[in-house]
């Protein structure tokens, strides 16, 4: 007896279009959809429960995959539909490689499909077509794969890449530049992203998640910003109180701001300290970790197995200036540098060797 189910395999936020997968045996499949179901291994439209016209594809016997538009309203008439016939709703996460992808003749013919259809990198795509052969060919992989095969699962999940440094080292300018656009405020104040700003950006073909860090990483940092504030707030707060002392009522308003000033400084240190562990939570979780320093600064501390050092802001740097056997040089301003930056973290990430080699891939 087989198992009977249905499953939106396309996200329940409104869309476009719809992708329902249904198993079930064809006279049930053709009651609960009034249609006539379509010879195997062709597609045609029908008008599916009188409610929508869409395009039904006969996988196998008992298989079909519908198209229906993608509203809201529409989704949940199919729903109730379907439901009402007695056949069951799962999540996709239910489901083995198997049970979506019918067609296939192995499970590792399965698996590559289904890893297939999400896979982020298009360079995935023929390393992933390969793989039912490879594993005929060579049997499973061997633990001396493990490291390669780590790495190929960046092109199908984006690995997570940081920018991290001390503050004005021009973290945010390098990330809009990636991006092409505006996604990180940008400014010559130091400490300007407290909180961290990531965006999904594709780097020499290498699909990624790119995080801005806020720009405290040691704590002296932020120790010696809040003095430097404390110092000013009460120069500003003895100014104002010479000011201020043949006027009452502002005497009344020094003596009320002095009063704030405390909790004003403890917000601030609890920001900066919230800043701080944060930009340490993203390198601590990072595939890749970039220790950007701007001309003047000294290279971040950073503790990272897989770290990739960058000089930033080469169109204004002094000439002469170090650069390092073991890091790079760029200007986000000017591009110079980007393409070549693209290509270090695409290779740091998922080295050319990986790709080249013809053995099989644990991808999954």
């Amino acid at each position: 007896m087989i198992r009977e189910f249905a499953c939106w395999l396309t996200t329940a936020a409104s869309g476009a279009v719809g992708v329902l997968h249904m198993r079930a045996t064809p006279e049930r499949l053709s009651n609960t959809l009034s249609i006539t179901l379509p010879d195997i291994g062709h597609a045609s439209l029908r008008r599916i429960c009188n409610l929508d016209e869409a395009l039904v594809l006969r996988a196998t016997h008992d298989t079909i995959i519908v198209t229906p538009h993608g509203g809201p309203r529409l989704r949940q008439r199919l729903v109730r539909a379907v439901s009402d016939a007695g056949i069951s709703f799962v999540s996709p996460n239910e489901l083995s490689p198997a049970d979506i992808f019918v067609e296939s003749t192995s499970d590792i013919q399965a698996r590559m499909l289904y890893t297939l259809a999400r896979a982020a990198s298009a360079d995935a795509i023929a390393l992933l077509l390969e793989q039912p052969a490879r594993w005929e060919k060579c049997g499973a992989p061997t633990t001396a794969d493990a490291p390669r095969s780590n790495r190929l699962r960046h092109l199908i999940d984006p690995p997570t890449v940081v920018i991290a440094g001390a503050p004005n080292a021009g973290k945010s300018t390098l990330l809009n530049a990636l991006l092409g656009r505006t996604a990180a405020v940008t400014s010559p104040i130091a400490g300007t992203t407290r909180d961290f700003v990531s965006a999904n950006i594709v780097l020499a073909g290498l699909a990624c998640r790119v995080v801005d860090a806020p720009g405290f990483i040691e704590n002296n940092v932020s120790e010696n910003n809040l003095s430097e504030m404390s110092v000013l707030e009460k120069s500003s707060l003895h100014t104002d109180m010479n000011q201020t002392n043949s006027n009452p009522s502002a005497m009344q308003s020094a003596m009320q701001s002095a009063n704030q000033a405390p909790s004003s400084l403890q917000a601030q240190r609890a920001i900066d300290q919230a800043a701080i562990a944060r930009a340490r939570q993203e390198i601590h979780g990072a595939d890749l970790v970039i220790a950007l320093t701007a001309p003047d600064q000294a290279w971040p501390n950073i503790e990272h197995s897989n770290i990739l050092r960058v000089r930033s802001m080469s169109d204004i740097a002094p000439p002469h200036t170090p650069r390092g056997a073991d890091s790079l040089q760029l200007s986000a301003l000017t591009g110079d540098g980007l393409i070549e930056f693209a290509q270090l973290v695409r290779e740091k990430l998922v080295p050319a060797a990986d790709i080249a080699s013809d053995r099989p891939w644990q991808f999954w």
